[in-house]
């Protein structure tokens, strides 16, 4: 093995944990196991209201993101009954930096009037409504322009179907393991009597109705609430379906095909080996929704970005950018031959980039030995002014090639580790460019 090579793998071993095996997947969003800042000004807050739909007071939540600047919201129906309330969900996004509203439905858990699938269509484009009233895109700070609605189950029906009724106010959808109501066979085949006493159980929480009177409900209603026909057309903007393969994703396979037949390039489908409730992946639940929702955000690139291997140099590239002087950098050290600068979405504070302004390489596979060794002392220095500088009792040096890798320019991470906090491999949160300069001038002043 080559001096310079050797060097940069005794590195990165000498800094390794179970954290950082290799990864299978695209990195968990941040959101998904790290709170965000504080901000004392206008912080996350929960709201408890009830909205008045054909008179009846319908009970809601607003899970209200921090921060003073307008939020990108998802209105999140639930499921038949809705035992599975998904808060988790609804939280971690909430860290992303979305608002949520949640609401139950007309005679379900408490909300007043009856229950129905046709109500609860009513009461969902109500909600889609009130968020789009300019009195609550105010108080709320509200995005208009980026409202999602999403759905577990019977509130993926609902979702697809105000999705389809409301296109203009609604920038995409997700569906969780989908009910597709008018199209379920078993309920069309299968004895009424037998079938109103297996749903009997489910109906407990529901006002105003009864288990016949469901059943029958779809019966006559069959084509109202086929959700394969809805898919088609909620896919004139993106979409996501996650199917559950113990619960119904068959049913999200085949509205994931209707829905590629119809707009092949806003379809999303992932299926888990999970039940219908997710038991036993939350987690990787929630940064899917995550990862995907980061593309209504225009000033980051979506999570799990992955640069191939083999490929030609991008000269437009963000770091050739940077080299060039075309974007902005705060940088903590400059030779002719090496460049070592902040990173805007922070692991930890002061994480630092190291990268060749020479080398066009990509990757390791294709940068000189001698260029990488300029490169690799550097990143020795940054490592050891991070620790006179910040405190440190240790650091962390990572660096991708292909999966896990953003930019199409060879770089290496060099992050404070921090005693006795868990390090993540996560999507993070742009940092405050003021931060970002104070913690250069540090590091810089360190910089021997």
């Amino acid at each position: 093995m080559h001096r310079p090579l050797a060097a940069l793998t005794a590195l990165v071993l000498a800094f390794a944990s179970p954290a950082f095996a290799e990864l299978k997947a695209p990195p968990t969003p941040r959101a998904v196991v790290a709170d965000p800042p504080a901000d004392k000004a206008h912080p996350a807050d929960l709201a408890a209201f009830q909205l008045d739909v054909q008179g009846a007071k319908v009970n809601a939540v607003m899970y209200v993101a921090s921060g003073d600047r307008p939020h990108p919201t998802m209105l999140f129906l639930h499921g038949f009954p809705g035992n599975e309330t998904n808060v988790d969900l609804m939280q971690a996004v909430r860290r992303a930096g979305w608002n949520v509203l949640r609401i139950n439905y007309r005679g379900s858990w408490g909300s007043q009037g009856s229950f129905s699938f046709a109500h609860a269509r009513t009461d969902a484009e109500a909600a889609v409504d009130f968020l789009t009233t300019p009195a609550n895109v105010a108080k709320y700070r509200i995005d208009p322009k980026r409202i999602v609605l999403a759905g577990h189950s019977m509130g993926g029906f609902m979702a697809a179907s105000v999705s389809a009724a409301r296109p203009s106010a609604v920038a995409g959808t997700l569906l969780i393991d989908a009910w597709d109501i008018g199209g379920d066979d078993y309920f069309a085949k299968t004895d009424p009597k037998v079938l109103a006493k297996e749903i009997a159980p489910d109906t407990v929480p529901l006002a105003g109705t009864s288990a016949q009177a469901l059943i029958a409900e779809i019966a006559r209603d069959r084509s109202k609430l086929d959700l394969v026909s809805l898919s088609r057309t909620i896919a004139a903007r993106p979409v996501l379906m996650i199917g559950a393969e113990r619960g119904i994703g068959a049913v999200t396979a085949t509205l994931a095909k209707a829905a590629r037949e119809a707009h092949p390039d806003t379809v999303l489908e992932a299926q888990y080996p999970t039940d219908h409730s997710f038991s036993d992946s939350r987690i990787a639940l929630t940064g899917e929704v995550l990862r995907w929702l980061a593309r209504f955000d225009p000033t980051i690139t979506p999570a799990g970005a992955r640069i191939p291997l083999t490929a030609a140099y991008d000269e437009n590239n963000p770091f050739a950018k940077i080299i060039r002087g075309e974007l902005p950098a705060y940088k903590v050290y400059e030779d002719a031959d090496v460049l070592a600068f902040m990173d805007r979405a922070p692991m930890e504070p002061g994480h630092v980039l190291v990268i060749s302004k020479t080398s066009k390489a990509r990757t390791i596979l294709e940068m000189d030995p001698a260029d990488l060794a300029k490169v690799i002392a550097v990143v020795q220095r940054v490592g050891r002014a991070e620790v006179e500088a910040l405190g440190l009792e240790g650091f962390i040096v990572i660096q991708n090639n292909g999966v896990g890798q953003s930019v199409p320019h060879l770089h290496v991470h060099v992050i404070p580790r921090l005693a006795g906090k868990p390090a993540y491999l996560a999507e993070n949160a742009p940092a405050d460019p003021k931060d970002l300069e104070a913690m250069a001038a540090r590091i810089r002043a360190a910089m021997k």
